[in-house]
């Protein structure tokens, strides 16, 4: 496996993610009003759930994330077994397609779009590795695990930790 490819995936995730963690809050601010308008069910259950959401406890959930995709990036260069970074990395790459998709649904900036737009030759190249490395039935299992993994922690993140800093 490409080690460059390997060890920049936290690194790459935190750049994305910090235009997430500055930008949401004055984002949310502008377009509160829009999201209820354009989306009349999911709107304000959204906006809610952003605005009871502090920038603090929105970084707290992203660096929780951090440490597990840093712990399973060392452990995978460490043990030379790459199949839960490839999952992970799968995750990733997903996420970055739904925020492409959120920009098109919304048809405004959205955070996130900026740095999601400039992962994707990194994605495709990543995917490109892994299509070469592993079976298709490893892909789509080790992606079902990391992303009952990675739900678990933003569940766990949203749900409680994100409210406890206000």
């Amino acid at each position: 496996m490409n080690i460059v490819l390997v060890s920049s995936l936290p690194i790459i995730f935190m750049l994305h993610d910090f235009e997430e963690i500055i930008m949401m809050k004055p984002w949310m601010k502008k377009n509160e009003e829009y999201i209820c308008v354009r989306f009349p069910k999911l709107g304000p259950r959204l906006v809610s759930h952003l605005k009871n959401t502090s920038t603090e406890g929105f970084a707290l959930c992203v660096a929780m994330l951090f440490f597990m995709l840093g712990a399973i990036t060392l452990a995978s260069l460490w043990l030379d077994s790459y199949m839960l970074w490839m999952g992970i990395f799968m995750v990733f790459s997903i996420h970055i397609v739904v925020h492409i998709i959120q920009w098109i649904a919304f048809r405004r900036y959205i955070p996130a779009i900026i740095t999601s737009l400039l992962c994707i030759p990194y994605c495709i190249y990543g995917i490109r590795q892994i299509v070469n490395m592993f079976t298709l039935s490893n892909i789509l299992i080790y992606s079902l695990i990391t992303s009952a993994i990675v739900f678990a922690f933003l569940f766990i993140g949203h749900r409680y930790l994100a409210k406890l800093i206000k």
